[in-house]
């Protein structure tokens, strides 16, 4: 019975509903592309530097991360079992060294890479980045240069970069290697100084035989803490050091920890002018209908009643404003995923800067939206408490005299 009635009241006070329905659906629209685009560009950050290249987890030997040098290189050995931990998916082998890299006249110091290819193809899709020439496999040996190194360079397929360093306790790194692709890491700082080689060729070059400076672990989810404990007591910690996304790369976790705080700053003014917004069509709707709830209650209706089928309204039409909001908020969502907002001008350069690729896409993280429609819900159910104060206290004769 009180639910007919209410259902009633709303399609009885069409403009009133379509006011409130209307203020709850860009409510819910406007919360969740924010913070959609926001979290989307902390996950774009992390993919870029984390995610398909760093890794959300790294194992060297202690010192390694504080003083990057090939003496501070480890067995694959004793790292081989980790593949075996039910919260690992795999394990990769790198060298990270430094070389002299030369062509002609030009010199430029270069950070290379030595990989596994053949499971960094598999793993993280690295061959995928390649967009020009060939991947390179333990059949195809050569060199994948970044493309920003490419245009500072002006190299070409084919070209051949002599090397010159230094190896594992002294010895003496060089070498000839001719290029066979161009590689787009997405990342512009890794493209303007990596080159890539293939594991084999770098313990050759470094003298590095069966040892390596990195393991990068792959986790089966995106639990890395769970995932962290459970490495670390696999292995002798006081020679082996594990670490997180998070320890390596502390500017990172403090951008992402400032750029939430002003994020939900700004959702809380959002959320105010919300709740202002709400208040001021309820406490009009009330207002205005403060003669019928003066007539239900002077023909016999409980106040109780009376606010039990306000309440049910408000919870009808909020119901209704929320859906109709992740209606309309998904496709938007869904076209900025697919389509990122592509920075340009000052702003591109600031964010490349910071070694970013300048696209924000939006997430399409379900907790998202599911989080504020449940605050904007309740929100709605906060400002109707003057709806139930003003029934309570309302007297059937004042209300029915205006």
């Amino acid at each position: 019975m009180l639910l007919k009635l209410a259902w009633r009241n709303i399609f009885r006070n069409k403009r009133r509903s379509l006011i409130t329905v209307s203020s709850i659906i860009f409510a819910v629209v406007f919360a969740v592309f924010m913070r959609s685009l926001q979290f989307g560009a902390y996950g774009n950050m992390l993919k870029n530097i984390v995610g398909s290249y760093m890794g959300y987890i790294q194992v060297h030997q202690n010192g390694f991360w504080d003083e990057k040098t090939l003496d501070n290189s480890f067995s694959i050995t004793e790292v081989e079992h980790l593949s075996k931990l039910k919260e690992v998916s795999y394990v990769s082998h790198r060298i990270e060294g430094f070389v002299l890299a030369s062509i002609g006249d030009q010199s430029k110091p270069v950070a290379l890479l030595g990989l596994n290819a053949e499971q960094e193809k598999e793993q993280i899709k690295l061959d995928a980045k390649v967009i020009e020439g060939e991947y390179i496999s333990s059949i195809n040996k050569g060199l994948l240069v970044g493309k920003g190194l490419k245009d500072i360079m002006k190299l070409k397929l084919g070209d051949t970069l002599v090397f010159l360093g230094q190896g594992y306790q002294g010895s003496i790194a060089s070498g000839n290697y001719p290029i066979i692709g161009f590689i787009d890491l997405k990342t512009p700082e890794l493209n303007k100084r990596t080159v890539i080689l293939n594991l084999d060729q770098a313990q050759e070059l470094f003298a590095l035989p069966d040892m390596v400076t990195t393991a990068v672990i792959g986790l089966e989810n995106d639990n890395w803490r769970e995932a962290q404990a459970s490495i670390i007591s696999a292995l002798d910690t006081s020679k082996i050091e594990v670490m997180n996304w998070q320890e390596m790369l502390p500017e990172l976790k403090q951008l992402i920890t400032v750029d939430k705080a002003g994020g939900s700053f700004v959702l809380l003014i959002l959320y105010s002018i919300i709740t202002f917004s709400l208040f001021g069509t309820v406490l009009m709707l009330t207002e205005e209908r403060s003669f019928e709830y003066g007539v239900l209650i002077a023909i016999g209706m409980a106040k109780q009643k009376v606010i039990l089928v306000a309440l049910l309204e408000t919870i009808f039409m909020a119901v209704v404003g929320i859906i109709l909001g992740l209606i309309v908020a998904f496709p938007i969502v869904l076209y900025f995923n697919i389509n990122p907002i592509n920075l340009s001008g000052q702003m591109q350069e600031v964010v490349e800067k910071f070694g970013f690729e300048a696209l924000i896409p939006t997430s399409l993280d379900p907790s998202i939206a599911l989080t504020h429609a449940g605050i904007i819900f309740g929100i709605v159910l906060i400002v109707n408490i003057y709806t139930i104060v003003r029934i309570k206290n309302l007297k059937p004769v004042n209300a029915m005299r205006r």
